[in-house]
Formats: structure tokens, C-alpha cells, sequence
């Protein structure tokens, strides 16, 4: 056995150097006491002869030591573990165009592309894993996802038949929440929404009411200049925060049953707030064209007072400046069957393993090692200061933490009939073609058929079996890539 590095102390001013002898060491200063120790760490004789580890992505996931702590330190356990295992590291830019594509195709022919990859959760699920192009990692006692150094989200998101797939590292997780403009509310004169939620008097009802009453005229032109809320998903997002899913994982594979109670009443609240006070959220004139993420830039130009929105869209919108105001966050309400806010996701990234890697139980000890950098303190510090980054005021962060531990990802878009099923449903709901309970019953044999299907003919890889040629032109992904 060789020694090895033990991180500590969320307070520690940490120093660390790698030494040749196969101890990694590292002087931890407690604040208050000013005194230092070496902590090590038993690390097992491993000689792995040379194997190469390869993490890919559509773009470069080269770690940068000097952007974090984090980073450092992932860098020099990496360098460590190299040389102390005999082994090499390798990054895989894949490129976006057909990126998924690449995957499947070198996965069935027996040479995937790279070890460990990047995915969106409407990729994972159900398409890839049901198709067993990717690897079952929780067949192996060998990734502890109680350890604070894996993502949660990420892990509940990637069980399918009773195993798992996410080799995720924590992070920022946190989804969905409400943004609201607190310059504007000042202005206008609305109710704190701070103080309402440790009130425990931010409730569904309470949303709408405050929806209804920032939403104005201002020069009584008969046209709305401040609209009081924004946001998609909002059925989905009512459903989850009143602590329901639309997926049920069984050893099988999935159900889905929404002549729960907890749905009923989530509908019954969208369709009110979506009928009853449409001319207090601002949609998207698609007609007129447009942009998909206007609600984003009228938010930050101070024309909604409210918008349910992911947290990516801080620090690609309202940020370094763009922001007229100071933005708050809350969680969305919880429902009333439902007392945990829950932070909601259309979608999740993933780092998965390709199902036909070579030596896959000696990718995942090695994977495992790498991310051996810090205690759960420092974990948690690590998740703080990136979210501080780019939060307006200390409630947001306090808000961002709690939420970014309940974290619940909606499966059902890797569903494409299931999701435009729901979509239609939703928007007759709205419209008031359907009351909640003839359109719950309406749909209940489409989904049964639906469930049906995948559970005897599965799900098609729609993937052209040759790669498509490279014309230059790359496509313009989402901002809210993964970072290491």
C-alpha cells in the first residue's frame, strides 16, 4: 500500500506538492488554531501497465488548474495517479456535429471514442440506455454515490431497471427556481418574496396573486408593459413541486401514472393561472419571431417581474452588468401535498461510460480515485463559491444550495410521442377544451399504448449508421455546457 493524500477541513488553507515516494501531501492550517498536520491516505499498489483513460465530450474538457481550487487540485491528483498507477489521461474533443451519433457508432462497433462521455439526459434516457449503449457502472462495488464528491441529480436521474449509469461529478445542479426583480417589486410596491417564503406563506395562490398585481399598463395605451411572470414547463413544474414525477422507475423499466391526486391538483392550479391570468405571463410570439430566450432579456430589461427560469440562465443573461435591477431567487412554490422545494429539470448532463470499453472495472477504480480531492465541506464550499459568482444578494445562495440538493429531473422528453402527448394536453388545458379530469382520462390510454410499445419493441436509435460529413460548420450548442 503507498500513501496518499487525505484532504480536510472545510477552513483549511490548503497547500499541497506531490512527492516522489508515492505520498501525496498535504499541510492543512486550521483558521483559529493555526496548526498544521499532514493527513495521508492508504492508496492501493495498483499497476494499471499503460492503459489510457479517455473523456470525451463535443467540446474540450481540458482542465484548466488555475480557474479553481477544484481544478488544482483534480489536476495533480490526475498527474499523481498517472504516475503512481501507470496509466495515462487522455481529453476527447469530439466535436458537436453528431456527437451522439459518434458515440452510438463506435460503441456498437466494439471501439468507442472515448471511455467516459458527456450526454443530456433526453439523450441517456430512454434511447441509449435501453439500447445498452451504455454501461451499467452500479454492477461494480465500486462508485459510492453517498459520497459528496457525485452528483445526486445526476444519479437518481440515470436509474433504469433497477441500475445505475452516472459517473457524474457534484456540482451545480440546481434547475429550475423564481427569479424576481427586486428593484422593480420595490417600485411597484409588491410584498418581499424573502419574506413570504420564510413565512411560509409563498404558495401557489400567492404566485398568482403577486403575478396579477405586477402586471401594467403604464401609459394606459391598452398595451402591457410589465407583465408579471414568465416561464415554460409550467404544468410539469407545478406537478414536481407538488412532489410528484412523471416517471416511475420500477425493476422492469418505467411507469407512468397521473390519476395521483398530487397531479390533479397541479393542473388544477396550471390551468387557472393559464386560463384565469393569462395577460400576466408574457409568452413568445413565435409569429412575430421572436427569439426563443426573449423572456430572458425582457426580464433583465426590466419588463417581467417574475420568471420561472434555470439557473444557467444567471450568468448568460443577467450578469456583468446586463441586468437593470438586482435580481432575488426563490424556489418555485411547493404545492399543497408537498412541504420540500423542489428545483425541476427539463434536462440533466451526464458523464456516462460507453458500454463496450475495454477493462471498463479498471476505468471506474481509476475515475473513482480522480475525484478523491476534497472532504464534503470542501465539496460544499467548492458548489458555494461557484454559485456566489453569480448570484445578486446572500438569500439566492442560501436558496441555490438548498435547492441544488433536491434536484428532480423530467424523463419523459427522451419520449417524443409521450412528450407531445403531454404538450397537446397541457396547452387543450389552457385553451379550456378540457377540464383536468376528461383530459386525464383522455390521455390514459395513449399512455398505457405508449408504455406498451416501449416495453415490447423498445426504442429506436435514431442514428444514421455513417457519420456525416464534416462540412466545416460546426453547430452553436447551449451555453450551459458542463464544466469539470
Amino acid at each position: 500500500m503507498k500513501k496518499a493524500l487525505k484532504w480536510v477541513g472545510i477552513s483549511a488553507l490548503v497547500t499541497s506538492f506531490l512527492l516522489p515516494t508515492g505520498m501525496q501531501k498535504v499541510y492543512a492550517t486550521d483558521d483559529q488554531t493555526d496548526s498544521q498536520e499532514v493527513v495521508e491516505e492508504d492508496l492501493p499498489d495498483y499497476d494499471f501497465g499503460g492503459l489510457t483513460l479517455k473523456v470525451g465530450a463535443p467540446y474540450d474538457r481540458t482542465i484548466d488548474p488555475n480557474s479553481s481550487e477544484k481544478n488544482e487540485r483534480l489536476a495533480e491528483r490526475i498527474a499523481f495517479l498517472e504516475e503512481e498507477w501507470n496509466f495515462n489521461y487522455e481529453v476527447v474533443e469530439i466535436g458537436w456535429d453528431d456527437y451522439i451519433g459518434s458515440y452510438v457508432r463506435s460503441t456498437l462497433a466494439g471501439e468507442p471514442v472515448a471511455d467516459i462521455v458527456y450526454m443530456l439526459s433526453p439523450q441517456f434516457y430512454p434511447s441509449l440506455v435501453s439500447n445498452g449503449i451504455v454501461y451499467p457502472v452500479s454492477q461494480h462495488d465500486i462508485i459510492d454515490y453517498s459520497e459528496a464528491k457525485w452528483s445526486q441529480a445526476s444519479y437518481l436521474a440515470s436509474e433504469y431497471q433497477g441500475e445505475y449509469y452516472s459517473l457524474t461529478p457534484n456540482g451545480e445542479s440546481i434547475r429550475d427556481a423564481i427569479f424576481w426583480n427586486k428593484t422593480l417589486f420595490d417600485e411597484l410596491g409588491l410584498p418581499n418574496l424573502y419574506e413570504l417564503h420564510e413565512n411560509g406563506e409563498w404558495t401557489w395562490d400567492k404566485m398568482v396573486e403577486i403575478a396579477d398585481q405586477a402586471t401594467r399598463d403604464l401609459d394606459n395605451d391598452g398595451t402591457t408593459d410589465i407583465f408579471g411572470f414568465a416561464g415554460e414547463d409550467l404544468a410539469w413544474k407545478a406537478i414536481y413541486s407538488n412532489g410528484y414525477e412523471s416517471i416511475i422507475k420500477t425493476e422492469d423499466g418505467i411507469d407512468i401514472d397521473m390519476s395521483d391526486e398530487k397531479v390533479e391538483e397541479a393542473l388544477e392550479f396550471y390551468q387557472n393561472f393559464t386560463s384565469n391570468y393569462q395577460h400576466t405571463i408574457r409568452g413568445i410570439n413565435w409569429d412575430e419571431g421572436e427569439p426563443w430566450n426573449v423572456n430572458y432579456t425582457e426580464f433583465a430589461n426590466g419588463n417581467i417581474a417574475m420568471i420561472s427560469a434555470e439557473w444557467w440562465v444567471t450568468y448568460n443573461y443577467w450578469t456583468d452588468g446586463r441586468m437593470q435591477g438586482e435580481y432575488g431567487m426563490v424556489p418555485f412554490p411547493s404545492g399543497p401535498s408537498n412541504d420540500v422545494p423542489i428545483s425541476y429539470g427539463y434536462e440533466s448532463v451526464y458523464d456516462v461510460m460507453l458500454a463496450t470499453v475495454d477493462q471498463p472495472e479498471e476505468k471506474l477504480i481509476i475515475w473513482d480515485a480522480i475525484h478523491d480531492i476534497g472532504t464534503d465541506e470542501d465539496w460544499e464550499r467548492w458548489i458555494r463559491s461557484d454559485i456566489q459568482s453569480n448570484a445578486m444578494d446572500r438569500e439566492t445562495v442560501e436558496y441555490a444550495m438548498l435547492l441544488n440538493e433536491n434536484v428532480r429531473i423530467n424523463l419523459v422528453r427522451g419520449f417524443n410521442d409521450l412528450n407531445d402527448t403531454f404538450n397537446s394536453f397541457f396547452g387543450q388545458l389552457t385553451s379550456g377544451e378540457l377540464t383536468v379530469q376528461s383530459g386525464l382520462e383522455s390521455i390514459e390510454e395513449q399512455i398505457q399504448a405508449a408504455l406498451d410499445d416501449f416495453a415490447k419493441d423498445g426504442i429506436e436509435l435514431e442514428v444514421s449508421e455513417e457519420a456525416p460529413e464534416d462540412d466545416g460548420d460546426e453547430a452553436d450548442e447551449a451555453d450551459d455546457a458542463s464544466e469539470e
